[in-house]
């Protein structure tokens, strides 16, 4: 977590120093995202409940103990409606379009202008985007024009990529600038128990899918049981648990990141475009933080480390979000 903030910060610098290794091809990865890319649908969350932070175990069990910041503690059950919500992120050209069609000229700090050096009519160019949110389909509205983007480029560690090229990334910004941008979209950033629960649907969803592969390869493996009479998929515990264990908090805590975008993996966003006909989970946001729009506050139960008091107390003052 640190490691991203400072991260954050170093792209802000024009002194910062690539990785080592090739520079990567932004403008063919532009294109390939280009040619992947969907509409981004709304999907319908259901009411749900769901049970947030962790138990402190006092205990000194070795693996049955894991660390818990006070603002995760104690374990809670929060009751979500159900509610909408689009598939992927927000990207550089959902808020380019925003910033275009309300004649924004305040950039995102995770952006960069230089002076221009194409030509073109600006004010023909701004008619040729059409009128504000009306007009604003979700992917499949016309290119934003060429005037607007030039002189325009997201940071990244390897100096400033042409935006063109980083449309399909998912956008750094403010809470509140991308605040502004859903309500344009005639939408909100959701709460963070309606992200929690977006996440527990993605969960559940990929849970079943995975059960139907292993049903279907038991289905062709075969299996032998009840004396020797075919079963598939079988009926006893697979992989030496029983079906109805109780679920281990490592279960919950940890999650498999192995192909996402984190721990410095592309040390530069990734696009979601691509994802716009399927829910996207934790992990699947290109390699950056979700914004929510509640603030943070002090919870039931919440009680501040003994060792570091401060730690989130001192940020209880109605100015922070999650």
């Amino acid at each position: 977590m640190h490691l991203e903030t400072l991260l954050y910060m170093l792209l802000q610098s024009d002194e910062t120093r690539p990785p080592p290794g090739p520079v990567p091809n932004f403008e063919a990865l532009g294109q390939e995202a280009k040619k992947a890319a969907v509409g981004n649908e709304w999907i319908k969350i259901p009411a749900t409940t769901i049970f947030v932070g962790m138990d402190d175990l006092k205990n000194d069990n070795g693996s049955a103990r894991y660390l818990g910041w006070d603002n995760e503690k104690p374990m809670r059950k929060q009751n979500v409606p159900a509610f909408e919500a689009q598939a992927r992120p927000l990207t550089n050209e959902d808020f380019a379009r925003y910033m275009h069609a309300t004649n924004q000229d305040s950039l995102p700090a995770s952006w960069t202008q230089r002076t221009s050096s194409g030509g073109g009519d600006a004010k023909a160019e701004k008619e040729s985007c059409g009128s504000p949110n009306a007009y604003y389909l979700n992917g499949h509205s016309e290119p934003l024009g060429q005037a607007y983007l030039d002189g325009k480029f997201v940071r990244t560690v390897y100096g400033p990529v042409p935006l063109r090229h980083a449309l399909a990334w998912p956008v750094f910004a403010s809470h509140d600038e991308l605040a502004g941008c859903a309500n344009w979209m005639n939408g909100r950033i959701p709460t963070a128990e309606e992200v929690l629960s977006i996440y527990h649907h993605v969960d559940v969803a990929k849970k079943k899918e995975a059960e139907k592969v292993q049903a279907r390869l038991a289905g062709v493996n075969g299996h032998l049981s009840n004396d020797g009479v075919e079963e598939s998929p079988p009926s006893g515990p697979a992989n030496g648990f029983s079906s109805v264990r109780p679920c281990l908090i490592r279960d919950v805590l940890f999650l498999n990141l192995e192909k996402a975008n984190v721990g410095f993996r592309y040390c530069h966003p990734t696009p979601v475009t691509q994802l716009g006909n399927k829910l996207c989970g934790r992990g699947e946001l290109g390699g950056v933080w979700e914004w929510t729009s509640s603030r943070l506050e002090k919870h039931d139960g919440f009680e501040p480390m003994a060792e570091y008091p401060g730690y989130t107390a001192d940020f209880f003052d109605g100015k922070h979000n999650m």
